[in-house]
């Protein structure tokens, strides 16, 4: 049996989360072959998703950021104008070249399209839809029509499935097409221990387009004189600060979650995931304009498993705010993260089903 799975060209977390749904179901059938096609972050699928075969192909999906990590409106807008022709293109090139039994989307539209057509089964695995995303910007970049058209596709799916912290609105649009699933984490994480250390550890994340790279460089020198905290950052930041850890860029940041005491980042799925799912309390950035960023912070925030501060507070007074937090605020944020009954066999629930639906 034979598998293509498309990952659109934005992000990370889209990696994470299928080659957790890929490891799910070679364990349930080992005799899968399996094809992921991606092209921004291929050579970061190659190095995370291995046992596949890699196609490097631009997926069609993709959106444009401002520095600040804001949408940028008017790119986003230029760069749809032709997307019909594209897609049409798109799909005509795909029909020849799938040789599979079902597709997986995450979340490329064309993708449930092709499998439509080509009469196999499609599921699609998500925190949010582009159709949902470019429908919440103001104004609005993309053409009614073309946002007609990509709920129809996704309409196609035989299942289109939806972690927790999945905006409501999203789940109720796409009805019995959508199947709620507990988080998508993997079972096997290589947990690095920080062995002797008995300060307060502190795990600073950026986001993998980097919008977050000079904030903290700022932030790091806020915290210098910090001696009983010791920060945790990629070795891009290397420094002479003497209350901080380089972590290899080869690593994955997930394998330090668990023993970290805080987790500081933006409020992207995988972050929020990771840190649910590892049960380590977070301190999350928001980021203006951006629908999912919003969404993730009011439904964190409802469900007290995080806490919040602002970029300029982060990038100026980290220093300031850090130590009457962690006395304060933490404690809770820690005790509500700890006892949560949020499962996180996502992947597992995923395999099976598509499996189960064959």
């Amino acid at each position: 049996m034979r598998s293509k799975i498309y990952l659109s060209d934005e992000g990370f977390g889209h990696i994470v989360r299928q080659r957790a749904v890929i490891e799910e179901l070679k364990i349930q059938c080992p005799s899968l072959e399996i094809q992921v096609q991606t092209e921004v972050h291929q050579e970061a699928a190659k190095r995370f998703i291995t046992g596949v075969e890699h196609i490097k192909k631009y997926n069609n999906i993709t959106w444009y950021k401002l520095p600040n990590g804001s949408p940028d409106v008017d790119t986003i807008n230029k760069n749809y104008k032709d997307y019909t022709a594209r897609a049409s293109k798109f799909i005509d090139e795909e029909m020849l070249d799938v040789k599979a039994d079902f597709i997986i989307s995450d979340f490329v539209y064309e993708a449930f399209d092709v499998a439509a057509r080509l009469n196999i089964p499609s599921f699609g695995v998500a925190h949010f839809t582009w159709d949902w995303f470019f429908s919440k910007l103001y104004p609005p970049p993309l053409e009614r029509d073309l946002v007609y058209r990509f709920i129809e596709q996704a309409k196609t799916a035989r299942h289109l499935y939806f972690p927790p912290f999945t905006p409501e609105e999203i789940v109720s649009f796409y009805g019995k097409k959508a199947i709620e699933v507990p988080l998508i984490m993997r079972k096997e994480i290589d947990h690095k221990v920080s062995e002797g250390e008995k300060r307060f550890k502190v795990l600073i994340i950026d986001s993998g387009s980097g919008v977050l790279a000079d904030s903290i460089k700022r932030a790091l020198q806020s915290v210098a004189e910090i001696d009983d905290v010791v920060f945790y950052v990629s070795e891009k930041f290397r420094g002479d600060w003497k209350n901080v850890v380089y972590i290899p860029q080869e690593d994955l940041i997930v394998d330090y979650v668990a023993d970290m005491d805080l987790v500081i980042g933006r409020a992207g799925f995988n972050t929020i995931s990771e840190c649910i799912g590892l049960r380590t309390p977070m301190l999350l950035l928001g980021e203006a304009m951006n629908p999912e960023i919003s969404e993730n912070i009011l439904m964190l925030k409802k469900s007290h498993l995080a806490s919040f501060i602002s970029l300029k507070t982060f990038e100026e007074e980290l220093g300031q705010f850090l130590p009457a937090f962690i006395q304060h605020e933490y404690v809770f944020i820690r005790a509500s993260i700890q006892n949560h009954e949020i499962e996180t066999n996502g992947a597992e629930v995923i395999a099976r089903d598509i499996l189960n639906n064959l």
